[in-house]
């Protein structure tokens, strides 16, 4: 009941990780804090995969049989590809690839 309250030390959440995540191939020793490890984990496998310029958005485009669930994980999925974008940059190239014009307008009227 008081491990739900408490923050597990460092140590117990970095000997945790590698059996979880996949995440094995780190040298022994190699990381000191569970800080060290996340920002490890998030550079090889995130900031490794953003290789797109923001303009790659623009050719994101709702098939015309796509439901909007699979769009918007889609566009999502794309989104963490490119290199900095803004939400403003993102929203207006979602907003650009959705097929239905009416909810567009809506979007427009009413921002999320």
């Amino acid at each position: 009941m008081t491990l739900g309250l408490q923050q597990p030390p460092d140590k117990i959440l970095c000997h945790s990780f590698p059996t979880t995540s996949g995440f094995t191939k780190l040298p022994t020793s190699s990381i000191d804090s569970f800080e060290q490890l996340s920002n490890t984990f998030l550079s090889h496998f995130v900031k490794r995969q953003r290789q797109r310029p923001a303009d790659h958005l623009l050719t994101i485009r709702q098939g015309e049989k796509e439901t909007l669930r699979s769009y918007v994980k889609y566009f999502t999925r794309e989104t963490l590809e490119v290199d900095e974008t803004d939400d403003k940059v993102q929203l207006t190239t979602f907003k650009a690839g959705l097929k239905s014009r009416e909810f567009m307008v809506s979007l427009e009227k009413n921002p999320p």
